[in-house]
């Protein structure tokens, strides 16, 4: 059973420019499934459609998606908030740079506190900055104290991803939407987000719609593909399947543009694998 269903999303310009056309796709739960194709294909936008996210003067015009067999989404209307989070690709930005970590942390878990979104609506469990260390400890950073003291630009570009992810998994969501969530991140701290975003999945047992255009991160971590040009989807199968199999010419010109990066059985037998 889908966790995740879109049916038919297609996403407008307030001129009329078509954005997105007619685009299908499912997440079941525990399943990481990716959104794949160069810039400006249409995949940043189907991710911030999905949570009420699009820009001034972008909607959707067509379109529907459930969530846990709730419907969220009936073409440009948002009918009810959707139990996801988002992982935005430049963390430091998404950040406030005038408050510290910790800060942030703690105004996040006292409005879920209070609105109950994660489960807690009239709960406090231990004190608020106990439980913003505890978080940000849960996403293996050594120093909670010191992290939580410091502004955004203190950190470097992992460490605020990091925090990002514990601020999205704070609402115990469930789907997880990582929009290209290791652009300008070094190789080694890409992989180190790429194995927390794995284990987050294995805990929780959250559903991911992974957005990239790099397909060595998809065949690390996805188990299904969706391949987007020009704002549609042009094929949409099992991660094996897209490398070895594709049926679709622009899918064959993206693994030919990305041939130096890992297969999914190189990362599976640990050959080519971070």
């Amino acid at each position: 059973m889908s966790l995740l269903t879109v049916r038919g999303l297609s996403i407008q310009t307030r001129t009329g420019v078509s954005l997105v056309r007619d685009l299908s796709l499912d997440v079941g739960a525990g399943e990481v499934v990716g959104i794949v194709g160069e810039s400006g294909s249409g995949k940043t936008m189907t991710a911030l459609s999905l949570l009420g996210l699009l820009p001034d003067g972008v909607h959707v015009s067509a379109g529907e998606a459930e969530l846990e067999g709730r419907r969220f989404l009936d073409g440009p209307r948002m009918l009810a908030r959707p139990n996801a989070t988002m992982i935005f690709q430049n963390p430091t930005a998404a950040l406030n740079p005038t408050m510290r970590i910790g800060a942030q942390l703690v105004r996040l878990l006292r409005f879920l506190d209070r609105s109950g979104t994660d489960g807690s609506a009239g709960r406090r469990r231990g004190d608020v900055r106990e439980r913003a260390a505890a978080l940000v400890s849960s996403v293996g950073i050594a120093d909670p104290a010191a992290v939580l003291g410091r502004y955004p630009h203190q950190l470097s570009g992992g460490m605020n991803q990091r925090v990002m992810i514990a601020m999205a998994i704070a609402a115990r969501p469930s789907l997880l939407v990582a929009d290209e969530p290791t652009t300008g991140l070094d190789v080694t701290v890409q992989a180190q987000i790429l194995d927390l975003i794995r284990a987050t999945v294995a805990q929780h047992g959250i559903g991911v719609l992974f957005v990239s255009h790099d397909m060595g991160v998809i065949a690390q971590m996805c188990q299904r593909v969706a391949v987007m040009y020009d704002g549609e989807v042009r094929e949409f199968a099992a991660v094996d399947d897209i490398y070895h199999r594709p049926g679709d010419a622009y899918t064959r010109e993206l693994l030919a543009s990305a041939s130096d990066h890992p297969r999914p059985e190189e990362v599976a037998d640990g050959t080519r694998a971070g």
